[in-house]
């Protein structure tokens, strides 16, 4: 015999849910254990995106602008921002659009900025800390200048960032915090030490702060890109060297842009709400954590 529980019901029947023996009764008000925001998360503020020119945060701007997200980018580069804006983004998406020069080493420029934003009324609820710089060196040959600046643009800047806006996020009751590892900081590559370290520092750091914030309603994760094709590469890769790297991609072909940016946006989406101090790696199976 079939037990009751588990009977098929008919059409347009109705029937009350079973309790096994023995199990616990949940207490009349155990509703408010859940959280249920009551707007959509992809309209709560603004978006701030670091090294928004060009590359991923080129992708990563377009990606939340049609989310419905306005975003506030910023880089140290801003001559070519004019040409960049003309040649990235449509009319609409220039109308959702407002840039910041920034350099993310210079932690008092930080938080100036956002001194500025808060008093113009323009809370962050989206941050982006996808500024970042490799350095290419042997261990004998690699300078403190070169290893400081890598660690202060991806670790230092990272953190300066989360430290200047995160407070705001926590009095408000929400906020997403999106970082950028790599996969250099699982698999390591030749010449990339400083960067590897930057990265799995970022990956810890992301780890602890998700749990600081994790009970304000702001989650913190993070992104390992693989081998991701953007223009910036050809000044930095030789293409037989870059060829290379892609035969032994299981996929069989480098990463675009826009892979990366649709995994900012499900972290800055609502089906990504209780996902928090998580690290998800977009590879192509290049390397796939045990």
């Amino acid at each position: 015999m079939v037990a009751d529980s588990h009977r098929v019901k008919k059409p347009g029947e109705t029937r009350m849910a079973t309790r096994a023996p023995g199990s616990p009764t949940l207490p009349s008000d155990f509703h408010q254990f859940f959280t249920h925001p009551g707007e959509n998360t992809m309209q709560r503020g603004y978006a701030l995106v670091t090294g928004a020119i060009g590359g991923l945060g080129t992708a990563i701007t377009k990606r939340l602008i049609a989310a419905g997200i306005p975003v506030i980018g910023t880089d140290r580069r801003g001559t070519d921002l004019e040409s960049w804006r003309h040649e990235a983004l449509d009319e609409a998406e220039q109308r959702q659009f407002s840039f910041v020069p920034l350099d993310v080493t210079k932690e008092e420029h930080i938080d100036q900025l956002a001194a500025q934003l808060r008093a113009e009324n323009k809370p962050i609820a989206y941050l982006i800390n996808n500024a970042g710089i490799q350095g290419n060196a042997k261990p004998w040959d690699l300078s403190s200048k070169d290893w400081h600046r890598v660690i202060a643009v991806n670790l230092h800047g990272t953190f300066y960032m989360t430290r200047a806006f995160s407070k705001d996020m926590v009095d408000r009751g929400f906020g997403r915090v999106v970082n950028f590892a790599s996969m250099y900081a699982y698999h390591p590559g030749e010449g990339q030490s400083p960067y590897a370290a930057a990265k799995a520092g970022i990956t810890g750091y992301t780890r602890s702060v998700a749990l600081d914030l994790a009970k304000y309603g702001v989650t913190v994760n993070t992104i390992a890109p693989g081998m991701i094709w953007h223009e910036r590469l050809r000044g930095v890769l030789p293409d037989q060297v870059f060829e290379d790297m892609i035969g032994r991609v299981p996929a069989g072909r480098a990463g675009r842009p826009d892979e990366i940016a649709g995994a900012v946006g499900f972290f800055c989406s609502e089906e990504s709400s209780y996902v928090t101090g998580q690290t998800l790696h977009v590879n192509g199976g290049l390397y796939l954590p045990g």
